[in-house]
């Protein structure tokens, strides 16, 4: 992934480097660089212009520097759209005007996935689905795996943007998975019904069928809109 550096300003090459690896999706959020160590054998550099790269890369909100962990790619959207959501959650019924913008990214993601996705990425989402699978088959929530799931789907279009945009939302739509499978987990058929629902999704993308993945997804997140309407409803009669 990374390539030897050519003599010049060492720090601005390897600056170059990563950014364009993280704007082309090559380093997604959340992973994880390699230690400075196996990072400056890899590049053939000395660790002093690297560690100046990272430093500015991270004060350009690109990396991230978790003390006694290591540096991670940082959702580029992150900062700004944290403000934006901390005011709409100021509003009446923002949820339901997040879950319209959720559901036509979702549907469009799994259409395009269904395109676009490599075989290492179609692998990935079929491990969440069977982390979901596993849940149900206990009798658990199994909401992280639910949000795993579609933040794979995100990935597997290749879309930079959508990748950064779907893991500044993720902790919200972990949320709102929790939510949903808390009401569904403790009846049987409702948390097979919605295990079967990702099942058509994954399905869809598999065989190379973006009309059915679209579909499949639409039906999905109607499904999940309604859920959170009937919940509020019963708790505003109470």
């Amino acid at each position: 992934m990374f390539a030897k550096i050519k003599p010049k300003r060492l720090s601005d090459e390897i600056y170059d480097q990563i950014k364009t690896l993280i704007l082309e999706g090559r380093l997604k959020p959340g992973d994880k660089l390699p230690s400075e160590r196996e990072l400056a054998m890899e590049m053939q550099i000395s660790r002093p212009p690297l560690r100046e790269a990272i430093m500015k890369l991270e004060a350009q909100g690109f990396l991230e520097q978790v003390q006694g962990d290591g540096t991670y790619v940082k959702s580029m959207t992150s900062q700004k759209m944290d403000r934006v959501f901390e005011e709409l959650a100021k509003r009446e019924n923002t949820i339901f005007d997040m879950m319209e913008i959720r559901t036509i990214l979702e549907i469009w993601a799994a259409e395009t996935a269904a395109r676009r996705a490599s075989v290492d990425s179609i692998k990935q989402i079929e491990i969440y689905l069977k982390e979901m699978e596993d849940a149900k088959n206990e009798g658990k929530i199994g909401f992280v795996s639910d949000a795993n799931f579609h933040a794979a789907i995100s990935q597997a279009t290749n879309n930079v943007v959508l990748i950064h945009m779907t893991n500044n939302l993720y902790q919200w739509i972990e949320k709102i998975s929790y939510d949903v499978r808390l009401r569904k987990y403790q009846n049987p058929q409702a948390h097979k019904e919605l295990f079967e629902q990702h099942q058509d999704i994954y399905s869809a993308i598999k065989q190379k069928n973006p009309a059915q993945a679209a579909k499949t997804m639409s039906h999905h997140m109607e499904y999940v809109m309604e859920d959170l309407k009937n919940s509020m409803n019963n708790n505003t009669k109470k």
